[in-house]
């Protein structure tokens, strides 16, 4: 024997509104419909559920079903809030770490067209160097790492977005500067990075912090651009940057050197051995529509 849900469901409608005609008016079925129900029932279980008063009383066994069945509708309830809330995106996050210049120049609009698809998922985007995104991603910090991709990429999943062009570039004021610089010249001067570790990913022989006397570790982009501006240190910085920025169009790339020129791909990256959420799947599609749409 098995309770069936159209009976349970009847019964406890109508002892919870007190009578037939309510519950029949709740249940939208004919009284005569709902009394049938109760009456298959309590012949099922071959005990009386109500005493048949106005308002109707349970009987000892009609509270024992009633009390099952309040905990069994609550629960349905309570799935099925949780179901239409996954649904809408609101037990949905998505974590992301990227690099300065994705944030700078496509972070907003990136955010913009993925809340417009999951407007209750939670956010959290930080802006990291590119090494620290690929440490953020492995330790589980972070789902999705935005940037350029380091040397070593095997134990991630990789969706390319664009190539990045890199060049060394000096302000005009600098005083050390001159139309040909030796590398004596550079020996005197600060390079301005996002992370000390990041020229060891270089696919050069000797790292790119040799050629330097000193190495300033500046997460912020726009900090790099002013201290470059303001004569006091050189840095690599990405040709859309110089693109995007014209007050940094002044600037000089130092393409004397075989160094000053680098070649990076950037896009989204994730671990392998992770199942990638919702959100972050959709994320993806979002990030290669966009930089679909500006090539």
């Amino acid at each position: 024997m098995r309770l069936e849900s159209s009976e349970v469901r009847i019964f406890h409608s109508v002892a919870r509104s007190g009578g037939f005609r309510a519950a029949a008016q709740e249940l939208h079925l004919s009284q005569s419909a709902v009394s049938q129900a109760v009456k298959q029932l309590e012949s099922k279980l071959n005990q009386p559920l109500l005493v048949r008063d106005r308002p109707v009383r349970l009987t000892q066994a009609g509270r024992r079903l009633y009390r099952y069945i309040d905990d069994q509708l609550q629960q349905e309830q309570a799935v099925l809030a949780d179901l239409s809330r996954l649904s809408r995106g609101l037990d949905q996050q998505l974590s992301v770490a990227i690099d300065s210049t994705n944030n700078r120049f496509a972070g907003a609009d990136l955010i913009h067209t993925f809340i417009g698809r999951w407007p209750e998922a939670r956010l959290k985007l930080v802006e990291q160097p590119s090494r620290a995104i690929v440490q953020a991603v492995m330790s589980g910090e972070v789902e999705l790492g935005l940037g350029p991709f380091q040397t070593r990429m095997d134990r991630f999943g990789t969706v390319p977005l664009y190539n990045e062009h890199r060049l060394l570039m000096i302000s005009p004021t600098h005083p050390l500067y001159r139309d040909e610089m030796t590398p004596d010249d550079l020996q005197r001067i600060p390079l301005v990075v996002s992370s000390l570790d990041e020229p060891d990913q270089r696919p050069y022989q000797e790292k790119l912090r040799d050629r330097f006397r000193m190495v300033w570790q500046i997460s912020s982009l726009n900090v790099r651009l002013n201290l470059i501006d303001r004569g006091l240190a050189v840095g690599y910085i990405s040709t859309e940057v110089t693109r995007q920025l014209p007050q940094i169009q002044h600037f000089r790339a130092l393409q004397a050197f075989d160094f000053a020129s680098i070649e990076r791909q950037v896009g989204v990256f994730y671990r392998k051995d992770r199942y990638l959420s919702p959100v972050a799947q959709d994320f993806i599609e979002v990030c290669g529509r966009y930089w679909g749409a500006q090539r």
